[in-house]
């Protein structure tokens, strides 16, 4: 029986079996997977194995051949592929900083994080990494028509690390927006926000970088620290103080007579993160280059 081969990497380390499998062999069935296991056509480092085993590093999976879809990039009997040798394909965006745990991104404005075949979340999951069972993904929320940093998994350790200290709050998030009408002063936002029919605190602080005008209207630069991550809370929360952001029309923001090339979205780019000390080799910020557009409002 022809069978393929891996060497399990450090991401598939401590996983169940079963999960694995589910990846590797997506196009059967669990009951045909756990047939499989039953049968002897899987088999972990030369043994059969259960659905709840746990793989560690550098064990060697073999499966039948017939099992796996036609396509599959794997290494055939004989020659065990390493799944840390895999090439990855380019990232499509530009990369801010990068190393074997994390990527941060430069998000384009008009890009889903999360939903359809365009999505950030589908150009990772198409990448070759270096693991059977983890897959590169996006790591928080941006809206589509917000642009800049973006965290993206490349391990699992990277990615424990990140969520666990977003939702701590440890790491810091910076966004710069326009809004309509004029922000004098720093402001602090605390509000409850009605997420999913449920009401959610959110707390933004809000400090005015630089004044302008557009359109015979004031305009406001404002950098926008969030201590909570709530679904769309800077467009909320802004709107909620007369100051929705330029361009957002389901804010208030709309300015459909603005002229080509202006109109057609909201002006909102997450321009820095600040982590906390850590063994991941992350510096201590992180920024995005600062948006010309943006800037061009604000020329004399």
């Amino acid at each position: 029986m022809e069978r393929k081969e891996w060497t399990l990497g450090a991401d598939d380390s401590g996983r169940r079996l079963d999960r694995i499998l589910r990846r590797l062999l997506a196009e059967n069935s669990q009951g045909a997977i756990l047939s499989a296991l039953r049968k002897g056509l899987v088999k972990l480092n030369g043994k059969k194995a259960q659905a709840s085993d746990l793989t560690q590093e550098g064990d060697i999976l073999s499966v039948a051949v017939f099992l796996l879809a036609p396509n599959e990039d794997t290494a055939p009997n004989g020659d065990p592929q390493s799944v840390q040798a895999k090439k990855a394909r380019p990232c499509p965006y530009p990369i801010v900083f990068e190393n074997e745990h994390l990527m941060f991104i430069d998000k384009p404005t008009g890009i889903s994080v999360h939903d359809g075949p365009d999505s950030v979340a589908q150009a990772f999951c198409a990448r070759t990494n270096n693991s059977l069972s983890f897959v590169s993904a996006p790591l928080h929320r941006l809206d589509k028509g917000t642009s800049g940093l973006l965290a993206v998994s490349k391990s699992a350790e990277g990615a424990r690390w990140f969520c666990k200290n977003i939702q701590s709050r440890q790491i810091k998030k910076f966004y710069w927006g326009i809004v309509l009408g004029r922000l004098s002063t720093q402001e602090e936002w605390t509000d409850k926000l009605e997420i999913n029919g449920d009401k959610k605190a959110a707390k933004t602080v809000a400090t005015p970088l630089k004044q302008g005008a557009f359109d015979g209207k004031e305009i406001t630069l404002v950098q926008f620290q969030i201590f909570t991550g709530r679904k769309r809370q800077i467009r909320a929360q802004s709107a909620m103080r007369g100051h929705p952001l330029l361009g957002d029309k389901a804010f208030g923001g709309d300015i459909s007579g603005a002229p080509k090339g202006v109109g057609g979205r909201f002006y909102l780019r997450s321009m820095r993160m600040e982590f906390p000390e850590n063994d991941l080799g992350l510096p201590p910020f992180l920024e995005a280059g600062e948006p010309q557009d943006f800037l061009a409002f604000f020329k004399d």
